[in-house]
């Protein structure tokens, strides 16, 4: 898909261009794509990686990849703002994009009027979801697994 307001490339799934911000079309529910393999060599198998429990750990390759977000508090905030908790510095990420709250039922994700929308398992949640062990989250361009 090619961006109408730069001209960048864009992939099929994207809402707002990632060079630009421009929207590329209407936002409509849809669910991500699973990922089927680990595209980058040196990433480590989720059961090699480290088990600071609760935690969101980056699974994706661009310099982030096994990162570790420890989910200490009782609301841990996610954005591209820095003032966020897990700070995801991108344009496909809003600025105050999600959080993730514990409660009596688990650690529930929660969108917080993103742009582009939370995803669990790749499908776009449209209410608080409660999250499992092993739950792939997408924040903007990021995949996060919370890990519990």
């Amino acid at each position: 898909m090619i961006c109408p307001s730069c001209g960048a490339e864009r992939p099929d799934a994207d809402h707002f261009c990632g060079a630009c911000g421009a929207p590329i079309r209407q936002a409509a529910s849809q669910a991500t794509a699973p990922i089927d393999t680990l595209t980058d060599p040196g990433m480590m198998p989720l059961e090699a990686l480290p088990n600071p429990r609760p935690a969101l750990a980056v699974r994706l390759p661009g310099g982030r990849t096994g990162e570790f977000f420890s989910l200490a508090g009782a609301a841990t905030t996610i954005g591209r703002s820095p003032a966020c908790d897990v700070f995801l510095d991108d344009i496909t990420v809003s600025r105050n994009h999600a959080e993730v709250v514990e409660g009596p039922r688990g650690h529930v994700l929660i969108d917080l009027g993103s742009t582009n929308g939370s995803y669990v398992n790749h499908r776009l949640i449209d209410a608080d979801e409660i999250l499992a062990d092993g739950d792939e989250l997408q924040i903007g361009k990021f995949r996060l697994v919370f890990m519990a």
